[in-house]
């Protein structure tokens, strides 16, 4: 399709093409996404769209990098006790209440090889988990936490229960776990690392 008169700004246009390579990836899944549909949407053409990114990997990224950056870091990390459950919790409601980007990021987890995503996932993944262990080590230094605590592997108990909680919301179902039930999960990992 030949692009209309209208013209849009760059960074509008981008912002289109994202957002519906994300609406057709949730309508019917990651393969559904072509660059042909894509252009088809919008009205515009192919060249109009590679002006814009170089692929469609380019998109996809654009959508994780999007899907990743949304997970809440709340307020400063004055008290990382309280700095923590903060963030539980806003994760959670957020999750639960529009459950679109655990979908959007489990699409691109199980992304084909020849997009090429895994090891930007990888990276953005390995940077989340390295956000989580510097807050833990913030923790150690404030004096809540043992000096012996593993960060690493604490940190990526935190991540497990964000990906559960990714799942969750994605099924779902009325016996998924309370937001209370959730605190608890993550009151159990800071108390397993808790000066006493």
């Amino acid at each position: 399709m030949v692009e209309g008169k209208r013209r849009y700004k760059p960074d509008v246009r981008k912002a289109q093409i994202i957002e519906v390579t994300k609406r057709l990836i949730l309508e019917k899944g990651l393969a559904w996404a072509t660059v042909t549909r894509i252009t088809k949407s919008l009205n515009i053409s192919k060249a109009a769209l590679y002006y814009h990114f170089k692929n469609r990997r380019e998109i996809l990224l654009a959508i994780l990098k999007e899907v990743l950056e949304g997970i809440p870091v709340i307020g400063e990390i004055d008290d990382v006790l309280a700095f923590i459950r903060r963030c539980s919790i806003s994760f959670f409601e957020g999750t639960l209440k529009d459950p679109r980007p655990a979908r959007l990021f489990f699409e691109l987890l199980c992304a084909p090889p020849d997009e090429n995503l895994r090891d930007d996932m990888h990276r953005h993944l390995l940077g989340l988990q390295g956000m989580i262990e510097a807050t833990l080590r913030k923790g150690i230094a404030q004096g809540h936490f043992r000096e012996d605590t593993d960060t690493k592997g604490v940190s990526w108990e935190f991540m497990s229960l964000l990906m559960t909680t990714f799942l969750g919301s994605m099924t779902v179902t009325s016996d998924f776990i309370s937001m209370q039930q959730a605190l608890n999960a993550v009151n159990r990992i800071l108390d397993s690392i808790r000066k006493h």
